[in-house]
C-alpha cells in the first residue's frame, strides 16, 4: 500500500468502536526498513501511535485496542515529530548524490515493512534504507 494512499484513514478504537484520530503522517526507522510510528491528528491527548499497537491497517480505517494506544512524543523512543516525516525530504545515495525527493513510501499494511521507496519517479528497494534524518534519507549505492 502507498502511503498517500493511507494519509487521512481514520484510527478507531476497538474496545470503543469510535474515532480517535486521522493519520497524518509518519516515522520510519531503517533497520529493518519499516513504519515505527504514525503521526495522528486527534481529538483528544496525544499525536502518535506505535506500530506495534496498531491492531490492522485495513483498507477503511486503522484500529487500535482502545484511546490509551494514543501516545505524546515523550512516549515514544524513536524521533516521530512532523520534522522527522520522510515525505518531501531529499533522498541521498551513501556517497553524496542526490536521488531526488520522496513522494511516497510503498509498505506492508500487514508489518509496516517498506517495500519501495518512490523518489522522483523511481522506485528504491527498501532494504536500501540505510538512515533517516531530518534533512534526508539516505539509501545504500546499488
Amino acid at each position: 500500500m502507498l502511503f498517500s494512499q493511507a494519509k487521512g484513514r481514520a484510527v478507531v478504537a476497538l474496545a470503543t468502536a469510535e474515532t480517535l484520530a486521522t493519520v497524518t503522517g509518519l516515522a520510519i526507522v531503517p533497520t529493518p526498513a519499516r513504519i515505527a510510528v504514525l503521526r495522528l491528528k486527534v481529538k483528544g491527548t496525544g499525536t502518535l501511535v506505535k506500530w506495534t499497537d496498531v491492531q490492522a491497517f485495513g483498507p477503511d480505517a486503522v484500529t487500535v485496542r482502545s484511546a490509551d494506544k494514543i501516545r505524546t512524543d515523550s512516549d515514544i523512543p524513536v524521533p516521530a515529530d512532523k520534522r522527522h516525516d520522510p515525505i518531501g525530504k531529499r533522498v541521498l545515495t551513501e556517497a553524496g548524490h542526490d536521488v531526488g525527493i520522496l513522494d511516497d513510501i510503498d509498505f506492508d499494511e500487514t508489518t509496516g515493512h517498506i517495500q519501495r521507496l518512490i523518489a522522483d519517479g523511481q522506485e528504491i528497494p527498501g532494504d536500501r534504507l540505510l538512515g533517516v534524518g531530518t534533512y534526508a534519507l539516505v539509501i545504500a549505492t546499488p
